[in-house]
């Protein structure tokens, strides 16, 4: 089997166990059931403001490289729902700030806490030194992959 042939068929299989778990996950966890209500396009909104920090509509139009008009209706979306607040520049009144509210915040790091929940799994499987071996491999592809234009 080629080597890509492997990594395509662990990607699947690592893919579909790391939902299994982050569902199993969810259902453990109080207040998590929200997670199960959002779309996987909000779930990036509300990561991209906790990873930018406070970004206005613009950075997050240019962040996902959509109209501004869209970022508007996702994030008036997740307003109405309370995981964002909006909140106007001190400097330039017209401008926009929005951040992740407490329930946002919360959400976030239910999310967190199952891909680390996951993480614990993978590492089960192997000894200190494959784990490090294999966090270092990860962190060298992840690299590779986000620096590719």
């Amino acid at each position: 089997m080629a080597a890509e042939d492997i990594i395509v068929k662990a990607i699947n299989v690592l893919s579909e166990s790391m939902r299994e778990c982050m569902r199993k996950y969810k259902e453990e966890t109080p207040d998590s059931k929200e997670l199960f209500n959002l779309t996987i396009t909000q779930l990036h909104y509300l990561h991209a403001i906790r990873e930018i920090g406070n970004p206005t509509i613009t950075e997050l139009a240019e962040t996902f490289g959509v109209q501004k008009s869209t970022v508007t209706v996702a994030i008036n979306k997740l307003l109405q729902r309370q995981f964002i607040e909006k909140n106007s520049s001190e400097s330039d009144l017209r401008v926009v700030h929005v951040s992740l509210s407490v329930k946002g915040n919360r959400l976030i790091q239910i999310e967190d806490m199952g891909y680390y929940r996951f993480a614990s799994h993978i590492m089960e499987a192997l000894d200190e030194t494959e784990g490090e071996r294999f966090a270092g491999l990860l962190s060298k592809i992840t690299n590779h992959t986000t620096t590719r234009g």
